[in-house]
């Protein structure tokens, strides 16, 4: 264990120090990041602002959910989803083979070896929209950011699933690189609050493709509310993590070294 965090930290360091290099393009890259992942939180104040809102929610309450949304989404991107990116380039490229002869986890390495300090923008963004929405908000009791940590790890593993699953096809399908566009279309959704989809789209996006819990059910519980299917949807994820590790590890045994 202590050997697997030492080596992810040399790897993120030298893939910081590698991006650090074009320290101009490096800025300019998580600056613009930043703005884009401003626009959806502008529409909704926008969207308030006309007069329009979400049933149950205030604009400051939706923020705070996007902010969480974007903090979890901006540290997934950071710490792991390099993985798709990575193995999609290697096994293109035939390089995946020098993974394989690590003396570690292929996964790991995978994970390690595409850290993306660029995601810091998402990661900022999100602190920023997060902040500002709670100064107009009560501050939570200590059960609510304790449920609040739990359901944060829980969005965590299930982006963590939905990079593996991605990273896992790259080995069959070697060209399917428009599989993070339909990824990012699905995880839209995770913007707004469950309460306003019909019964049957909630039930979809709860316990079919569980994205209610990056921001939703985070964000519920630093709010008090107690919305149903938590502990569901928290079993849905960590099937998900395990389908998604058998997924992979059965496409990683498929894999045959391709270049060109």
């Amino acid at each position: 264990m202590r050997r697997g965090i030492r080596l992810y930290f040399m790897a993120m360091k030298n893939s910081f120090a590698s991006r650090i290099a074009y320290r101009t393009d490096f800025i300019f890259s998580a600056v613009m990041i930043f703005i884009s992942e401003l626009i959806i939180p502008f529409i909704t104040v926008l969207i308030y602002k006309t007069g329009a809102s979400f049933p149950g929610w205030s604009v400051e309450e939706v923020l705070l959910l996007q902010g969480i949304f974007l903090l979890s989404r901006g540290m997934a991107n950071l710490l792991f989803f390099g993985l798709v990116w990575n193995t999609l380039n290697r096994v293109r490229e035939g390089t995946y083979d020098i993974l394989l002869i690590k003396p570690a986890s292929t996964l790991f390495m995978s994970v390690a070896t595409n850290f993306e300090p660029d995601s810091i923008g998402i990661v900022v963004c999100g602190l920023l929209v997060s902040i500002y929405a709670f100064t107009m908000l009560s501050l939570p009791g200590i059960m609510e950011i304790l449920m609040f940590i739990l359901l944060f790890v829980l969005s965590m593993i299930m982006l963590f699933a939905f990079a593996a699953f991605m990273a896992g096809s790259v080995f069959k399908w070697v060209g399917n690189s428009r599989i993070y566009e339909i990824f990012d279309s699905i995880m839209s959704f995770g913007n707004f609050p469950r309460s306003i989809f019909t019964r049957g789209f909630q039930t979809i996006i709860s316990y079919v493709v569980p994205v209610a819990a990056v921001g939703f059910l985070p964000a519920s519980a630093l709010l008090g509310r107690n919305p149903e299917g938590i502990l569901t949807t928290g079993i849905v994820c960590l099937l998900f993590l395990f389908g998604s590790l058998s997924f992979w590890k059965l496409m990683l045994r498929q894999y045959t070294s391709a270049g060109g």
